[in-house]
């Protein structure tokens, strides 16, 4: 249920505390309730069939929600209220389902297909045995054997060799 963080501030809930601060509370609960009921079975529903089970039913309490308007006289979320904020909210919803469904469709889709790396575009290219181009680095290959000639390089090869 989309609930405004601001419903405390409507001007209507302040007028329900203002015309019958006794019964505002037990008032206020059973609208949000109606409101909840309302958008769970997708269609208004009245505050008789919403009425919370841990509150004491009272008349005046929905008397008092329909004299400030937050209610209609079938008791009832007004539809002026209902089509503008239940309307949007579904279907701002229902967008984000069906946004959902196609994201997670693609995306189950595109590793169901084709393994991740195996596709012409993401394969490494082979290097020819023989190049067709000369060489963009000089071949001058004196200082890296230096540095392969170290003891311990020296010893790792002679135990690769042995293994050949």
């Amino acid at each position: 249920m989309d609930v405004s963080t601001s419903l405390l501030d409507d001007p209507k809930v302040r007028k329900l505390w203002r015309h019958a601060p006794d019964h505002a509370p037990v008032a206020f609960t059973a609208y949000v309730a109606t409101m909840a009921e309302s958008w769970k079975a997708g269609r208004r529903v009245t505050i008789d069939d919403a009425w919370p089970a841990f509150l004491t039913f009272s008349q005046p309490a929905i008397e008092a929600l329909v004299h400030v308007g937050l209610i209609d006289d079938d008791g009832c979320v007004t539809p002026k209220a209902w089509r503008g904020w239940f309307a949007p909210a579904r279907k701002r919803r229902q967008q984000s389902r069906d946004r959902w469904t196609r994201y997670n469709a693609k995306r189950t889709g595109d590793t169901a297909d084709v393994p991740r790396g195996s596709d012409v575009s993401t394969a490494t290219s082979v290097r020819p045995s023989v190049p067709s181009v000369s060489p963009s680095v000089p071949s001058d290959r004196a200082p890296l054997r230096a540095m392969r000639s170290t003891p311990a390089v020296m010893e790792a090869r002679r135990a690769l060799e042995a293994k050949a």
